[in-house]
């Protein structure tokens, strides 16, 4: 039995979270396929440290995304891998007091060398001293990324992708990460007017503009809200795939059910969407897989 096989069986069942599997796959699907649809991926939780960085790389070059709104982390964490470091497998059983001793940070069970961080501080500082002057004033989070990307010397890089594809990548709260903090050391002895507003615009003129507007939501948090607030100037998303693990009593945004996004304009009268609840490193290549049996690429139309 193939992947796809068994995506659609538990498809079919039309319950629980496999009946939801295959409705997100479906979902997706529809999303991929259709050139009308402009596609956001949202991350959020240590997407890259746990080996997903080569899997958002191929939907890159396959043309299935038009922009990628995420956490610092997934971004700090791609410029490790870019620099040549590399994530571990650790374990959740250990002495952290050991683990710093032994010059290691970890992320649950995944471990990172905290020297890799010092070499990223150093290696930004020089990317961001090679970056004209001027272009450093009033600067939009998405452009300086666009421009670390481009500078990257890794192909398989996820800034270095997007870069080259023209996928915007926007990372609002970049500032909380190790990478916003070489960032903001950087600024306190160069140039660097970082600003925030000059994404939110392009967003808005991303959701705007959008024939269809899909959205696939990894995590939740700060990306999910974002895209889905840039969402509301044009009355809400078409079709949009939510993967959590958080639950939705405590009434925080990454565990909130997307049928709430309704009463906030935010899925449009007649979207469609689908809410998994799961760990996204098991949900998400099950889905991933039954979908690229289908589509293999798309035609994206690249302007700028």
């Amino acid at each position: 039995m193939r992947v796809g096989d068994l995506v659609r069986e538990m498809g079919r069942t039309g319950v629980l979270g496999a009946g939801r599997i295959g409705a997100a796959a479906d979902l997706i699907y529809e999303m991929f396929s259709d050139y009308q649809y402009t596609n956001f991926l949202t991350l959020a939780g240590p997407m890259v440290p746990s080996g997903f960085r080569r899997v958002i790389g191929d939907l890159i070059d396959r043309g299935f995304l038009d922009a990628i709104v995420t956490n610092g982390a997934n971004m700090t964490h791609d410029v490790i891998e870019a620099l040549g470091f590399r994530h571990y497998q650790g374990s959740f059983n250990v002495d952290d007091r050991k683990v710093l001793r032994q010059g290691f940070n970890r992320i649950a069970d995944i471990f990172v060398r905290e020297s890799s961080f010092e070499h990223l501080d150093r290696r930004i500082r020089e990317l961001l001293g090679r970056i004209p002057l001027e272009e450093r004033k009033n600067m939009a989070f998405s452009d300086l990324l666009h421009r670390l990307g481009l500078l990257l010397n890794d192909r398989d890089s996820i800034l270095y992708k997007a870069a080259k594809q023209k996928v915007g990548v926007f990372s609002p709260g970049l500032l909380d990460s190790i990478l916003g903090m070489s960032l903001w050391s950087f600024s306190q002895t160069e140039t660097l007017q970082l600003n925030p507003m000059k994404d939110a615009t392009k967003m808005a003129e991303m959701a705007m503009t959008s024939k269809k507007m899909g959205v696939l939501i990894v995590g939740g948090g700060l990306p999910k809200h974002n895209t889905l607030l840039a969402s509301v100037l044009r009355e809400g998303v078409d079709a949009a795939v939510q993967i959590t693990a958080d639950r939705p009593e405590p009434g925080g945004l990454s565990g909130a059910p997307l049928a709430e996004s309704i009463s906030w304009r935010k899925i449009r009268k007649g979207g469609r969407f689908v809410d998994v609840y799961g760990d996204a490193t098991i949900c998400l290549p099950l889905i991933l897989a039954a979908v690229l049996e289908k589509v293999k690429k798309r035609r994206r139309t690249i302007t700028g």
